[in-house]
């Protein structure tokens, strides 16, 4: 896994996004913590890492074939509520871009292509996972929202929760890329809006 690790960076997609000719497909950055973190329409994401740390990270992704990129951001969300999932936790989607538990949430995606002139360079996919959170980090979050470690009541390792995540991503980016979001994305995982 290639993963280039921040004890503390304002935003993983910021960083990406300005070093984004040096760095090669699939290149991850994480951060321990991010400063200036946000999600849709810039709301701001909570971040903490204590308790065993959560997942702020970005994928840096330079596709040949870029005509299924409008569905990457619901393919991440899919992808980011199976490996929750493999926590015996039910996850879903608020698309386009949130994981929720019970109506709260627990994840956030958010994927910006980066154009130079009509020329596309790539795309930077931040994804935000509340592994660790503990009740009193919720409650700087202006959203109802949760964490792995509340819904379970087990620190999770974030490594291996990474690893897990970047698998699960690459196992079926192929195809995504060929096919589009992947047919079984079932009906009872999405909240009707």
């Amino acid at each position: 896994m290639d993963i280039l690790n921040f004890k503390e960076l304002d935003s993983t997609s910021v960083w990406a996004r300005k070093n984004l000719k040096d760095l090669e497909n699939f290149k991850v950055i994480s951060a321990d913590v991010q400063t200036q973190g946000h999600g849709q329409f810039e709301r701001k994401w909570y971040s903490t890492d204590k308790n065993g740390g959560n997942v702020y990270i970005s994928i840096v992704l330079k596709p040949k074939n870029i005509e299924h990129l409008n569905e990457l951001t619901r393919y991440t969300s899919y992808i980011g509520a199976k490996t929750l999932e493999q926590y015996g936790v039910k996850p879903k989607f608020k698309f386009p871009n949130d994981i929720l538990i019970e109506g709260k949430k627990i994840a956030g995606i958010l994927a910006e292509s980066v154009f130079i002139g009509n020329e596309f360079k790539g795309v930077i996919v931040g994804i935000g996972i509340n592994l660790n959170l503990a009740a009193e980090d919720i409650a700087h979050i202006d959203i109802p929202a949760t964490s792995l470690f509340l819904e379970t009541g087990k620190n999770i390792d974030k490594d291996s929760f990474l690893e897990k995540l970047i698998e699960n991503f690459k196992k079926e980016y192929d195809d995504f890329l060929e096919n589009g979001l992947p047919e079984d994305i079932s009906e009872d995982l999405k909240i009707k809006a």
